[in-house]
């Protein structure tokens, strides 16, 4: 019971660390992202910290079985340099009874990740579509900001000088695009006024009292056109955040029929059975020798990690294409799985084998 303690407590400990770096890592680029589309007035910045907290689950359920595999290897790894795995096999704990002992924090990181895969990320995807849609359809005055360049969708820049204390009104708007096509047109409107007008979810900035240059690709013959009102489309009605796959509960996408469903379910599923196989692979591939270190196989570990991933995406891909059955997702983890019970017991089945195989 004390080394089933101590085994799962060292397990459990390098997991949250390497958990800790992975989730720094990936929210700081993802805030670096927010705070670029903040700047061009994509977005508002008081919604950085609940988008962050929103889509933070997507990242833990994607580097929790990575974290969990690094942390046994580098758990067992330790024991294996500080010849604990020596003095443990002198009293007759193998790997099977290895196997047993982590299997506590085993199951641990597996409900976790099946809790967080079929019902907690899909929620927060919700709420974070939730949130894009409000800040799409949001009266585009509450992000513009007076004296600089913004970009707009379809590759837009508008320029404001001055926005009405009630923001209701602009003045001196600019604005530059092109009308896309072949013959990529570009466009320059001036106008002397503006406002925003929403019809059935969709923006369109009304400009009055301006004028429209247009100047085609290839020609010296600037067209220009004087108008009393022109409406420039903004952004389109945004979709509802339900009609999205990732954001559906697994009980949601297993009512569904469609290829698209299944597929997704399968990939949330997939994420959840490779922590018990990772928990092979990390353990069998711990294995070093006292003066080897306990790094030396971390970064092979790593690689037949992203192999794992890699092949899972690509099947993902493959049903959602109908190239491949569905049961292609339970032939990786079933191959994997092989290669895991193969490197953890290759000295047991050569022993066993090894004089068979001698004999005539």
């Amino acid at each position: 019971m004390i080394i089933k303690r101590y085994i799962n407590a060292q397990i459990l400990q390098s997991s949250l660390a390497v958990l800790g770096v992975l989730f720094t890592i990936i929210a700081g680029s993802r805030v670096i992202k927010y705070f670029y589309m903040a700047t061009q007035g994509r977005l508002d910045v008081d919604l950085l910290f609940s988008l962050l907290c929103y889509q933070s689950p997507a990242f833990l359920e994607f580097i929790l079985p990575l974290s969990f595999f690094i942390g046994v290897m580098l758990s067992f790894g330790r024991m294996y340099v500080d010849s604990e795995m020596a003095v443990l096999a002198a009293v007759g704990l193998g790997p099977r009874h290895m196997l047993r002992i982590a299997a506590a924090s085993m199951i641990l990181v597996l409900v976790v990740s099946a809790v967080m895969t079929l019902y907690v990320t899909p929620r927060a995807n919700y709420r974070a579509e939730e949130l894009f849609s409000q800040q799409a359809a949001r009266n585009s005055f509450e992000i513009l900001r007076p004296g600089l360049f913004q970009s707009l969708e379809g590759g837009k820049v508008i320029y404001v000088r001055s926005i009405s204390d009630d923001r209701s009104q602009l003045e001196d708007v600019f604005v530059y695009g092109g009308l896309g096509g072949e013959d990529q047109t570009g466009v320059v409107i001036r106008a002397a006024h503006g406002r925003i007008l929403v019809d059935a979810g969709a923006r369109y900035l009304v400009l009055e009292s301006g004028e429209r240059d247009e100047l085609p690709a290839g020609s010296h013959h600037l067209q220009r056109i004087t108008f009393a009102t022109y409406s420039l489309l903004l952004t389109k009605a945004p979709a509802k955040a339900v009609t999205m796959l990732k954001a559906l509960t697994g009980r949601q996408l297993l009512q569904r029929s469609d290829i698209l469903a299944r597929a997704e379910l399968e990939w949330r599923l997939s994420l959840v059975l490779l922590v018990p196989v990772v928990a092979m692979l990390a353990q069998a591939l711990s294995r070093v020798q006292p003066r080897q270190g306990r790094f030396l196989k971390l970064l092979p570990g790593i690689l037949v990690y992203l192999t794992y991933i890699v092949l899972l995406l690509m099947v993902k891909q493959a049903v959602e294409k109908r190239h491949l059955p569905q049961a292609a997702f339970l032939w990786v983890h079933l191959g994997y799985a092989l290669l895991a019970f193969y490197l953890l017991f290759q000295r047991e089945l050569h022993a066993r084998f090894a004089p068979a195989q001698g004999n005539p």
